[in-house]
């Protein structure tokens, strides 16, 4: 079996989870996503298993990879994992992050802010597709930097799935509008300014604030989705 062809079709299908390439509950097909990396289906099957042990999708038998759905209290389950992890890293960060984490966490908030500001210059309540897209790929990088400065390589590799996780099942479930877009910015303002301090306490709770609320916009959006199918139905 080809290492080196599984790890590239790992990297990529994740990658292509958390864009929201795949929505839960549809399928993986080796045989096309072996060709759209010109590598045979065998080694895209090696990396479905490991997208499997992580919780990315679950293997049927005759439907084959199927991106999995999960409901409101795996979501809590996860935002819990992320809280346990992520406030104690903040904390860290404050302590160990060197000026030039320092300067790489602000410039992932300055993308981030500098998108909010271009949806609310445009008068639109909800990001086109590709801004919603950056702006989810500059917020990984803010958490996945604030965990990189804490100097624990274990939680960094934790954080990684818990992140990516997060991204595949959450945030489709309440999209990117203005309000949201400005109060992430908001909330990652503070996590900075506290590390910037090198005040803990202040990062800590500044991460278990943000995460909390995007709990909460997540379990909100659970709830409207679901009072709608009744609507409808």
């Amino acid at each position: 079996m080809n290492t080196t062809n599984a790890q590239l079709a790992y990297q990529h299908l994740r990658s292509r989870l958390i864009a929201g390439d795949f929505a839960p509950g549809s399928r993986i097909r080796y045989g096309p996503i072996g060709r759209e990396l010109g590598i045979s289906a065998t080694p895209v099957r090696e990396a479905i298993g490991l997208l499997a042990n992580e919780g990315f999708v679950k293997l049927v038998p005759q439907l084959g990879a199927v991106v999995r759905s999960i409901g409101a209290d795996e979501l809590v389950e996860l935002y819990e994992v992320r809280e346990a992890i992520e406030t104690y890293a903040a904390g860290k960060a404050a302590e160990r992050a060197s000026e030039t984490q320092q300067q790489a966490i602000h410039r992932t908030l300055k993308r981030m802010q500098d998108i909010t500001a271009k949806v609310h210059r445009r008068k639109s309540a909800i990001a086109k597709a590709d801004e919603a897209q950056e702006f989810e790929k500059a917020d990984l990088a803010f958490h996945m930097l604030v965990i990189n400065s804490g100097g624990n390589q274990m939680m960094v590799r934790m954080s990684e799935n818990s992140n990516a996780l997060t991204r595949v099942f959450a945030t489709p479930r309440h999209g990117y509008d203005d309000n949201i877009m400005k109060s992430t910015c908001d909330d990652h303002q503070a996590i900075f300014d506290a590390i910037a301090a090198g005040d803990g306490a202040a990062a800590t709770n500044a991460m278990r604030t943000h995460i909390r609320a995007g709990l909460e916009v997540t379990l909100q959006a659970i709830q409207t989705q679901q009072t709608e199918r009744w609507e409808i139905s």
